[in-house]
């Protein structure tokens, strides 16, 4: 499994018709990553696994050059030097975020993980949709990175290209209050999944404001931040949906006193 040539999707690749058609696209490191995407539901006819190797050591940046929306990674153990690694191949890649499940690591790798804006950590064994939920937020943010660039421009004399009524932006659910309660709550879920989501939404929420920002200071980009603040709200919004299920499955109260 040490070329992702070798593997089921490598037909799909080698065709440029189908692969025109991919919206998302997978690195899965570790011998199984790719078989846990699929049961997760993250593969079908909008992604696919464009590479796919054993361990973080064997992915080769340099002979197989390739780009990619999001990086999977199972490690049994992780140190400094593998964070570094990852977070240097994720770069490498322009892959939105590298989510590395891991079983066993020390405290500095933990810290560095956690410090990382590359790195989503989840800790062994997770669920299916505990994975899902996470790809799915780092896939929105690819998503807005993908955005072909047609969609922005705009012909001041083409009546039918005139923007509309502005996109509603959706309100927020959860404030940061209620987010860094969340963050420090015990819970009964060993992956920790109500703490990763609320570290999610936090993170798309300085986005979201980023980009409301920029779009009123930057007349020029104006419709590009539009879009960029659009979208990242809605996958926000999203989010905080997925979130309120699992608050109301795990019976965990985050209202504020």
């Amino acid at each position: 499994m040490e070329n992702s040539q070798a593997s089921e999707t490598g037909d799909l690749i080698s065709d440029p018709q189908t692969n025109s058609n991919v919206i998302h696209k997978f690195i899965a490191i570790g011998p199984q990553t790719e078989d846990l995407l699929r049961e997760s539901d993250l593969l079908g006819k909008n992604s696919e696994v464009v590479y796919s190797v054993d361990n973080v050591n064997q992915w080769d940046i340099e002979s197989t050059p390739l780009e990619a929306d999001l990086v999977v990674i199972e490690c049994t153990t992780v140190f400094p030097e593998t964070v570094q690694i990852i977070k240097e191949k994720t770069r490498s890649v322009g892959a939105s975020m590298a989510i590395v499940i891991y079983h066993y690591t020390q405290q500095a790798a933990r810290g560095m993980m956690a410090r990382a804006r590359l790195i989503t950590p989840l800790r062994a064994p997770i669920e299916n949709d505990d994975l899902k939920y996470v790809c799915e937020a780092d896939l929105a943010m690819a998503t807005i990175r993908n955005t072909p660039i047609e969609m922005l421009e705009v012909d001041e004399n083409d009546a039918n290209t005139q923007p509309t009524e502005p996109t509603k932006i959706p309100e927020r659910k959860y404030s940061d209050k209620t987010l860094t309660k969340l963050s420090k709550i015990s819970t009964s879920i060993d992956c920790e999944c109500p703490h990763h989501m609320a570290a999610l939404l936090k993170t798309l929420n300085g986005f979201e404001e980023y980009c409301k920002m920029c779009e009123s200071r930057n007349e020029e980009d104006v419709i590009l931040h539009s879009l960029l603040h659009s979208k990242t709200a809605h996958a926000r919004s999203i989010m905080e949906n997925a979130l309120t299920v699992l608050l109301d499955v795990e019976n965990i109260d985050v209202s504020e006193d």
